[in-house]
């Protein structure tokens, strides 16, 4: 069994995954201050990149913010991605973009 670290939030966001010379836009659909989930886009599900830059476009940002993600699972056009690299204050960002949509009525994992 696989234990949680942080509540996850339904969302949606775009999101920007570039890996080698290839870019792909995608939506966040849930996100928590470890990781992602996106949909869409051209992420290759096996064999794919080890690493992937991410910009997360979120809503309450004037910039989107960088992060290195490694992907954890894929299932169909999901992609679940842990962030590897991500400063601080970033995120310390998508936990209050979490905290917001539980303040907006949104139901967390």
């Amino acid at each position: 069994m696989r234990h949680r670290f942080s509540l996850r939030a339904r969302t949606d966001f775009r999101v920007t995954a570039r890996w080698g010379g290839r870019k792909t836009s995608c939506r966040g659909i849930e996100v928590s201050s470890s990781g992602i989930v996106v949909d869409g886009g051209k992420l290759p599900a096996d064999g794919g990149p080890l690493w992937v830059w991410l910009e997360l476009e979120l809503p309450e940002r004037l910039r989107p913010m960088k992060a290195l993600a490694r992907p954890v699972w894929s299932f169909g056009t999901l992609r679940a991605l842990k962030f590897v690299r991500l400063s601080d204050a970033d995120r310390l960002s998508l936990a209050e973009h979490v905290d917001l949509s539980a303040r907006r009525g949104v139901r967390l994992n």
